[in-house]
């Protein structure tokens, strides 16, 4: 292969290293802003999503339109009319909210399953407040309006359930595009290696220039072999700034022939800008080789024929001929030693600037090198990490199992990734997104690792606040409505399996009203939250207490194998609600009533089964409240 050909092929394969370095920066910006785009628009859903959901759950469950709309019915008094048309108004919005967010046909099947519901519940009210006006009883009325409302609560338990689905879909998503985009680094990675071999390359073949112009200008004169046969580009200049003698080297790195080269001024080898002040300097070079000879190196930027600028790095000697002193000057052209150094720099800022925290090991996992964001994300700096090994981050959450299985994947694969919790500086465990990768030598033996860490912090505690968000009412911190239904098929299903029977106690507040309007809805608030604490005081361990709306509550006892339990449960419960609240008008008191059905006698399902609490709960309150009433003694009344 020839010179030129030589050239042209180090030449493309620099330039080609040095585009995949600049595609690889973009390329990594590009699917990180990517992965950010796309939690950012899945945040901003899940949010306005649950928000909307809960706005449903809120004003239109049994603690709001419906609870309002059956007292309504029950007591039949203009007072409630706000309140139920407030809530139908809210839940209608709500639900036109979430369908603007939603996208699935299932979601949209899901808001119009719901909204069917409602505009039923939306013409049976006004069928009511006909009734009502017309002088028919609560239970004339309640027969003509009762409305199927499990369509609904499908509907909005399809809706939660696939906001948890979505939020774990995007989560594995999101993960896999932060995988795809550390697995895309560390392939950037190779770059440096491959860089560095090419720069060593390109060295390997300078020299040999060097030596080819060394064997060919051997034969020449003994004078002339010193200046042709140098490595360097060689000038002979005057005291007056004359070029008197160059070699080949020099004409190849300017563009002149010798003989344009020969009698020009030295100064006409570097930008105008710079020749003024080359004068000054040379003019004391030579001034000074009167006093005493001295020799001189620097860096100056010089020009070639075709204007081209580049640097050099110059020697300075002297000699004399006919008693004229002259400067030998040896030039190096160092663009493409500024080019490697460039690169060698831009690589470490690479290393330095990315936002991924990086550590690097040697064999015997001693840490050899990390990056600032590595410090940041541990809170140690590089002084303390330096020598020590990655078990210092341990947690305790891992045993030693799980770290051998770490070191077995790299030594067959030379590749791990997991999730791994590491112990910050400040003591606190913090989740880790983990890549780590082997690196070999020719032999094939790991001489270094590579790893790459994300905080994934926020991930799990969005998960968590979805978690409490979908399951527990924020008021009182216990089960809402959805949790109940789930908690109450599972004890279904086992007392079904166990030939148990399960009770449900459907419980709502006797004035509790008159406590909001009189001391607002800070103390109602408080209060609802001490009847919770009373609620889970009577019950045992494995029952449970939700609240389903309002001032509306629900128990759940689980695996009875006597019925009788049942009634000394209720009686606690009754008694324990029954609260005074003072106020500066006279005390104001609160009671329970509670309403009781059993599975299997009550009801095959858990809608059914609340639903007939509920009645029973109302039977309850006709009966003069501040107690208990079970389904089966008011079935027949009610068929």
């Amino acid at each position: 292969m020839s010179l030129r050909s030589k050239i042209i092929v180090i030449t493309m394969i620099a330039t080609t290293l040095m585009a995949s370095l600049v595609y690889f920066g973009f390329e990594t910006k590009s699917r990180i802003l990517s992965v950010e785009a796309q939690w950012h628009d899945f945040n901003e859903y899940a949010a306005k999503s649950n928000y909307a959901l809960a706005r449903i759950n809120t004003h239109f469950g049994y603690g709001g339109f419906i609870h309002y709309f059956k007292n309504y019915i029950l007591h039949q008094t203009d007072d409630l009319l706000p309140k139920i048309d407030e809530n139908l108004h809210e839940t209608y919005h709500a639900i036109e909210e979430y369908r603007s967010l939603s996208r699935s046909d299932e979601e949209t099947q899901a808001l119009e399953s719901l909204l069917h519901v409602v505009n039923i519940y939306r013409s049976k009210y006004k069928f009511a407040r006909k009734l009502i006006a017309e002088g028919n009883t609560p239970r004339e009325v309640e027969i003509h309006v009762q409305v199927n409302d499990t369509p609904a609560l499908t509907a909005i338990d399809f809706l939660t359930r696939n906001a948890l689905e979505q939020s774990r879909k995007r989560e594995r998503e999101t993960g896999m595009q932060l995988a795809g985009t550390i697995s895309f680094i560390n392939l950037g990675a190779l770059l440096i290696p491959v860089i560095a071999l090419v720069a060593g390359l390109l060295i390997i073949f300078i020299r040999r220039i060097m030596e080819a112009n060394q064997n060919t200008t051997a034969a020449k004169a003994y004078a002339e072999s010193l200046v042709e046969a140098a490595p360097d580009a060689w000038l002979i200049v005057d005291s007056g700034g004359y070029i008197s003698g160059v070699n080949a080297r020099t004409v190849s790195m300017f563009g002149y022939s010798k003989e344009e080269i020969l009698g020009m001024k030295v100064e006409s080898l570097m930008p105008p800008r710079l020749r003024r002040q080359h004068v000054g300097q040379r003019t004391t070079f030579f001034a000074k080789l009167l006093s005493r000879p001295i020799d001189k190196s620097g860096d100056l930027i010089a020009i070639s024929k075709d204007g081209r600028e580049f640097p050099v790095e110059i020697s300075l000697s002297h000699t004399r001929k006919n008693d004229l002193s002259l400067a030998i000057a040896a030039m190096r052209d160092v663009s493409k030693k500024r080019k490697a150094e460039q690169r060698l720099r831009l690589t470490q800022q690479v290393f330095e600037i990315t936002a991924e925290p990086i550590l690097i090991t040697d064999s015997e996992k001693h840490i050899l090198d990390m990056n600032d964001a590595f410090c940041r994300l541990t809170g140690y700096n590089r002084e303390e990490l330096m020598g020590q090994t990655p078990a210092m981050l341990s947690s305790g959450r891992h045993d030693a199992d799980f770290y051998q299985s770490i070191w077995q994947s790299l030594e067959n694969n030379d590749h791990w990734q997991g999730e791994v919790w590491n112990r910050h500086k400040d003591g606190e465990a913090r989740p880790n997104l983990v890549t780590i990768s082997g690196v070999k030598n020719h032999s094939g033996q790991a001489t270094h690792f590579v790893a790459t860490y994300s905080d994934i912090s926020s991930l799990k505690e969005n998960e968590d606040r979805l978690e409490l968000l979908a399951h527990f009412d924020q008021l009182t911190s216990l089960p809402n409505r959805m949790l109940f239904h789930d908690r109450l098929r599972g004890a279904r299903a086992r007392a079904h399996r166990n030939q148990t029977i399960v009770a449900v106690m459907y419980v709502d507040l006797d004035g509790f009203k008159a406590v909001n309007d009189t001391l607002g809805h800070a103390a109602g608030d408080q209060l609802l939250g001490k009847v919770a604490a009373q609620l889970r005081a009577c019950v045992r361990e494995d029952d449970t207490v939700a609240r389903l709306g309002g001032d509306e509550f629900a128990v759940l006892f689980n695996g009875l194998e006597d019925a009788a339990l049942i009634e000394q449960l209720a009686e606690r419960i009754v008694n324990s609600l029954n609260i005074c609240v003072d106020c500066d008008s006279g005390p104001l008191q609160v009671s329970g009533s509670a309403g009781i059905s059993i599975y299997p006698l009550d009801g095959e399902n858990e809608d059914s089964l609340l639903e007939r609490a509920d009645q029973a709960m109302y039977e309850a309150k006709r009966r003069g409240k501040r107690q208990y009433c079970f389904y089966g003694d008011i079935k027949n009344n009610l068929g």
